[in-house]
């Protein structure tokens, strides 16, 4: 178990954990119960900054600080995938020629514009006067578990690093995730358990997009669920 959370860590953040031997893609699928764990610690440092900050600076800024702070810690993984999935998934073009843009490292404007969309999302419901801040706890984690749910049973294409994680995800994994991540949306009450619905009906949609206009999921599919989860909680905890 520690060892699949070390695996969990070093692949969701940028803080490194030696481990021997090193971990490859399907390791990570089998350590894929501790994603929510992970999002709990990535929570935990968010909220800490947020508290530390809203004392001194207006709130836009605090809002910045900790959402450049959200981005520092994950290493912009699953950014990158809401940027490659945008930036193919909104071309009129055909399935062969999407997956090629999928591939591609170099942001379009398709991409840009949904990250800039993503950010300020995040960004303004985290500088909303009287935001609770426990939904900043939890969006890390129900990002994650949704995301590992999500990839339960998906049809995968080819044999690449994508694939070999969600080989991996089985119904043992899901049913911990389940735990793990949506226990502490039903802790936050009825705002959190909206939020977890609200990421789910979400994600559930988004998968069905991506697989409509590429005839399967792919790993960037399942890391722009988490970014787009993360921000749909967000967004829910600000409806009055």
């Amino acid at each position: 178990m520690l060892r699949s959370f070390e695996i969990a860590v070093q692949f969701l953040t940028v803080f490194k954990v030696r481990l021997d031997p090193v971990p490859d893609m399907s390791d990570v699928g089998r350590s894929a119960w501790a994603f929510p764990v992970v999002g709990a610690f990535i929570g935990a440092l968010l909220v800490g900054t947020y508290l530390v900050l809203a004392g001194h600076l207006p709130l836009v800024l605090v809002a910045v600080v900790v959402v450049g702070l959200w981005v520092i810690l994950t290493g912009g993984l699953h950014l990158d995938g809401w940027t490659d999935c945008w930036d193919a998934l909104a071309a009129s073009v055909s399935q062969e020629r999407r997956f090629e843009i999928l591939k591609d490292s170099r942001l379009g404007t398709f991409g840009a514009l949904a990250l800039i969309l993503l950010l300020a999302a995040k960004i303004g419901a985290i500088a909303q006067e009287g935001f609770p801040i426990i939904m900043l706890f939890l969006a890390p984690i129900l990002g994650r578990a949704i995301m590992v749910l999500s990839a339960y049973n998906v049809q995968h294409r080819g044999e690449g690093m994508g694939a070999r994680f969600l080989s991996q995800i089985d119904e043992r994994t899901v049913k911990w995730v389940a735990i793990i991540g949506l226990v502490p949306a039903i802790l936050a009450g009825w705002t959190g358990i909206w939020a977890a619905a609200g990421g789910c009906l979400g994600a559930m949609c988004f998968k069905r997009f991506a697989e409509s206009r590429l005839g399967t999921v792919n790993g960037d599919v399942i890391g722009a669920i988490c970014e787009l989860t993360e921000a749909l909680v967000l967004l829910i905890a600000c409806i009055r």
